[in-house]
């Protein structure tokens, strides 16, 4: 019963980090979106080793969380440098770069 409350929380949080990728136009805003969606696939793997009892989830929670942390790493090294460097960080705007 309480294994559907996570997956359901899972998804409701995945599909708010998805809707926040495709509504938003700020660089910034799209990657905490991401952010979002890793950390509901982390919880509903979370939910699904714990309950089933199979692997080790300690190296899955290490390496999901290793990915999260080098995303917002070099989140702060792109907006830092786009900062000092006085671009817009609008995405539509970024469009004229392949030109």
């Amino acid at each position: 019963m309480i294994l559907i409350y996570f997956v359901a929380l899972s998804f409701s949080l995945f599909a708010i980090g998805i809707a926040g990728v495709a509504a938003s136009r700020h660089f910034l805003i799209m990657m905490l979106s991401v952010e979002v969606a890793i950390i509901a696939s982390t919880l509903l793997a979370t939910v699904f080793f714990y309950f089933t009892g199979s692997g080790d989830i300690v190296t899955l929670l290490l390496s999901m969380w290793a990915v999260a942390s080098m995303e917002v790493v070099a989140l702060i090294a792109f907006y830092r440098y786009l900062s000092a460097n006085e671009v817009s960080l609008d995405v539509s705007k970024l469009s004229k770069l392949k030109n």
